[in-house]
């Protein structure tokens, strides 16, 4: 009807006390129905015309959720809220369950005669979905994650038109493995992860999470929320950060890199990007409001790529301008600007993988273009670009963390990171990480496993002592498991009582629910290749 009636502006019935449209032939149109035996006369429509309010003594309703009254929209207009979208929010007017369905038309009627123009001019209000009902049973799909949206990274659709198998991490879809012809994903991501560990990979590292920090007193913001000291970190320098919860439990970790005196640039894991942004906030808004620090979210201003390998320099030295990258200019830790194929990066030289390695950024719309780049420098040292798999065996061996690790259960002490635990400051945390419970000796620690049979081994598997018919209680469990091209044996990592003391043990990784298997695994320290560190260092 309000289609109909465009260029036409409600009539005010003084019999009825009612607004009509123009055309509406007599008072019968506004009762309809409910008027009783109606006598129609020559002329009339038997269709009676909406009624968009009928006056009378008391309060009368529009909006029958949110109790909005006539009045409540006639005070709207002197107040000087005339648009309709202003309307909606002083007086809440169609911003209940229904979306307006029972109260949009009467109340915007009635501002379009409060302000004297028709109702086409006056608009509508925008409505949240779903416009139509839908059962709670057509959402609860059985794909739950098909209902969060999927997040693509700038070289989403290289990674896809070159083979690479997609899959979820997070709300990420990011690339398994690169999967030859006839390769299964074990058979790519070792061939991957030796060609690191060889040669030169490439990774898009796109999904960590990026916080721009900036403000005089950013630099003694980071120094309260980090464990370790961040306060004299010089400019141009990055640093390996960690975090505790305010109960002292390990949150996240990460680098941050000081860009300028007053402006840092934080990443932190993948997956906790969002609760590392909301905790800073936290602490800004709620324990040092006086604090001068500015913090803005730019995950998805940045494109990522990490360039791993003993060849990686050589890849770097042979596509970048403006900057060397030799070890005087990029050592470990360092960070330089410059151009590759004529787009300014940022550089960081530091390692996720436990080879040479360089995180290189880039604003997100160039990500492809310096991703290609890249590719072909490195092609005369036969690069190759690796995923997720390769990428967790890479770490696995290195006894890097990730959230599987910092799961909320453990500490830094258990995860062998009481190194970063500065004893000349306070941080989040502090005061409660020394708490009876969380220094005793018989915590679960992180320890590296490797098979003693040749099988593989699973991740979530209980770690215990005795054989298979009599196992005795669980000492903990595998964290991650993967095939080690450099040890020639399936390895992981787990969370076992007493680690540290169990070094050289012989246990055994149960499974009794879903596979069925008992593996005989020797207890090992968590740094298994290279645990002096000399390869990235070098």
């Amino acid at each position: 009807h309000l289609a109909s009636q465009a260029g036409a502006k409600p009539v005010w019935n003084d019999d009825l006390q009612a607004f009509l449209p123009p055309e509406s032939p007599g008072p019968w149109s506004a009762h309809g129905a409910a008027a009783g035996d109606l006598d129609f006369g020559e002329g009339l429509s038997p269709s009676p015309a909406p009624v968009f309010e009928v006056r009378h003594p008391g309060k009368a309703f529009v909006d029958f959720q949110h109790d909005v009254t006539a009045d409540d929209v006639r005070l709207a207009h002197r107040e000087g809220f005339r648009s309709v979208e202003h309307l909606k929010r002083y007086t809440t007017l169609g911003m209940a369950t229904d979306q307006g369905k029972t109260s949009n038309v009467p109340g915007l009627a009635i501002m379009a005669d409060a302000l004297g123009k028709p109702i086409p001019e006056v608009g509508t209000t925008r409505f949240r979905p779903p416009y139509t009902a839908a059962s709670l049973g057509s959402i609860a799909g059985e794909r739950f994650a098909d209902l969060f949206p999927h997040r693509l990274t700038p070289m989403h659709d290289w990674h896809v038109n070159n083979g690479a198998r997609m899959y979820a991490a997070g709300h990420w879809d990011r690339p398994e493995s690169y999967n030859r012809p006839g390769e299964t994903v074990e058979q790519a991501y070792i061939r991957e992860a030796r060609t690191v560990r060889t040669g030169v990979g490439l990774v898009d590292v796109s999904t960590l999470g990026k916080i721009d920090i900036q403000g005089p007193d950013a630099a003694e913001f980071l120094n309260r929320v980090y464990t370790n000291g961040f306060a004299k970190l010089a400019v141009g320098k990055a640093r390996y950060g960690l975090m505790l919860r305010e109960d002292g439990f390990a949150m996240d970790d990460g680098t941050t890199w000081r860009l300028a005196e007053d402006r840092f640039l934080m990443t932190t894991t993948t997956a906790n990007a969002g609760r590392v942004m909301s905790h800073l906030e936290l602490c800004l808004d709620v324990h040092w409001p006086d604090l001068r620090v500015h913090l803005t979210s730019v995950t998805d201003q940045w494109a990522g790529a990490a360039i791993a390998g003993p060849r990686s320099r050589d890849v770097l030295a042979a596509c970048v301008a403006g900057t060397p990258v030799d070890n005087d200019a990029l050592p470990f830790m360092g960070i330089v600007h410059g151009a590759i194929a004529g787009v300014p990066v940022m550089i960081c030289r530091l390692s996720f993988s436990g080879e040479m390695a360089f995180e290189v950024y880039c604003g997100a719309h160039h990500g492809t273009h310096v991703w290609k780049a890249l590719l072909e420098a490195g092609r005369p040292f036969a690069i190759a670009p690796y995923g997720l798999e390769a990428l967790g065996t890479l770490r696995i061996e290195k006894g890097h963390v990730t959230g599987a690790e910092i799961d909320g259960r453990t500490t830094a002490r258990d995860l062998h990171l009481d190194w970063m635990l500065s004893s000349k400051k306070p941080f989040v945390g502090s005061a409660m990480m020394d708490r009876e419970g969380l220094t005793d000796d018989a915590r679960w620690t992180l320890v590296g496993v490797v098979s003693r049979s040749g099988e593989k081994l699973r991740g979530g598997s209980h770690v215990v002592a005795g054989d298979r018919d009599d196992p005795g209680p669980s000492l903990g469990h595998l964290t991650a498991m993967a095939f080690s091209p450099e040890m020639n044996a399936y390895v992981g990592l787990a969370l076992v009582e007493g680690g540290a003391k169990r070094i050289g043990e012989q246990l055994y990784a149960t499974d009794p629910v879903r596979t069925g298997t008992h593996i005989p695994i020797e207890i090992v320290s968590h740094h298994m290749v290279d645990p002096k560190g000399e390869r990235m260092h070098g």
